[in-house]
């Protein structure tokens, strides 16, 4: 939740908007090292920035790094203190953070509307309001208050022109983590006023290394697997594992393979997958596997570099549809699949026939 003030009442009422990987659960934060480095000296400097703009691609561990640096702060108390804050230690302000309980910290991000039983589309300009309040108190613990805005990105005009008041008049003592996927499209009074800290995408290796941290009974064939097909997130690597992804992708290639002509049975029986009863993350997951495939054969067929194979059958697939595929049909079925599946999750429409649909618009492109 939000609120400082009843963070402790309310933190378990209402579903995390990041689930239960949930970033304040980090405990070691896994690759970028220039990162580290950078805050590192800033901590040894004389004056420690007030405001930091982590930029990077969505999911790669950006949040984590703001959640273990205010857990470091808030039990050093000074930024020369902190040692080695990549790693959680363990003390009473670190539980608070991980709790989501900590008086002098203020979490910035879209809230849960218990009406519409739905996440708010944006941050609340509310929000913004009550962070300001909460920052003209006095510390209760650490000395520190510190904000986390996950993310910028998902804040409206009014709720980021109210931070940038904040930011150019911040009271003492306030530090601000601001967490951003876009910063192309961030206003430049915004930049002006943080120090910049660019996140890069994680190797297959370091996403390797976290998943089978995070799941320790996991194959390595299905862990490499995962983390070659997240794309360099850590978030999706882990999304990928802990909502079937391997086995979505597996039952997606086995239809793929009878392109032009798949299995019907074996179609059908990937599309009731997504049912009335089925987890809602299990449609997104497969969405991602879809149009990360389509995207990675439309990439391989404009370079000649074409996809690396996951599972036994699909480097036949590859080689045998990717250089007769049109490259503008297949662009523009990529685009409608991301298109349409952002519209079946935000209405609530019929999965099963969406995926059926973007099926039969794929053979349409394969010759026979």
């Amino acid at each position: 939740m939000t609120r400082m003030s009843s963070q402790i009442d309310t933190s378990d009422e209402f579903p995390d908007i990041d689930g239960d990987q949930a970033p304040r659960f980090t405990k070691a934060l896994i690759g970028h090292h220039a990162a580290r480095q950078t805050m590192v000296q800033a901590c040894e400097g004389a004056r420690f920035p007030h405001a930091w703009l982590l930029s990077g691609p969505k999911g790669v561990g950006k949040a984590s790094f703001a959640y273990l640096l205010a857990r470091a702060l808030m039990s050093a108390k000074r930024p020369q203190d902190m040692g080695d804050f990549w790693q959680a230690h363990d003390s009473a302000d670190g539980h608070l953070v991980e709790t989501d309980a900590h008086p002098d910290m203020f979490v910035l991000k879209r809230r849960y509307n218990d009406k519409t039983e739905k996440f708010y589309a944006d941050i609340q300009s509310d929000d913004v309001r009550e962070l300001k309040k909460s920052f003209s108190l006095s510390a209760s613990r650490s000395g520190w208050r510190i904000a986390i805005v996950d993310s910028i990105d998902d804040m409206n005009k009014f709720g980021v022109n109210g931070l940038l008041k904040l930011l150019e008049e911040p009271p003492e003592k306030c530090l601000f983590f601001i967490i951003c996927h876009n910063p192309g499209r961030l206003l430049d009074t915004i930049k002006s006023r943080c120090r910049s800290l660019n996140f890069n995408a994680l190797t297959t290796e370091e996403l390797t290394q976290l998943i089978t941290e995070q799941s320790a009974s996991i194959a390595p064939n299905e862990a490499a697997a995962a983390a070659y097909l997240a794309a360099g997130s850590a978030g999706r690597a882990l999304t990928l594992v802990e909502h079937g992804g391997m086995d979505l992708y597996r039952g997606m290639i086995d239809v793929l393979v009878g392109l032009p002509n798949p299995d019907i049975e074996r179609l059908h029986a990937l599309a009731s997958r997504f049912g009335a009863r089925a987890a809602p993350e299990s449609f997104e997951v497969f969405c991602y596997l879809f149009s990360n495939w389509l995207y990675r054969l439309i990439h391989g067929r404009a370079t000649g570099a074409y996809p690396q194979p996951v599972f036994e059958g699909e480097g036949e697939l590859i080689a045998r549809i990717g250089p007769q595929m049109a490259l503008e049909p297949a662009t523009r079925l990529w685009e409608k699949v991301n298109q349409e599946a952002r519209q079946v999750v935000a209405l609530n429409l019929d999965k099963k026939q969406a995926v059926l649909g973007w099926f039969d618009a794929l053979s349409e492109l394969v010759p026979t």
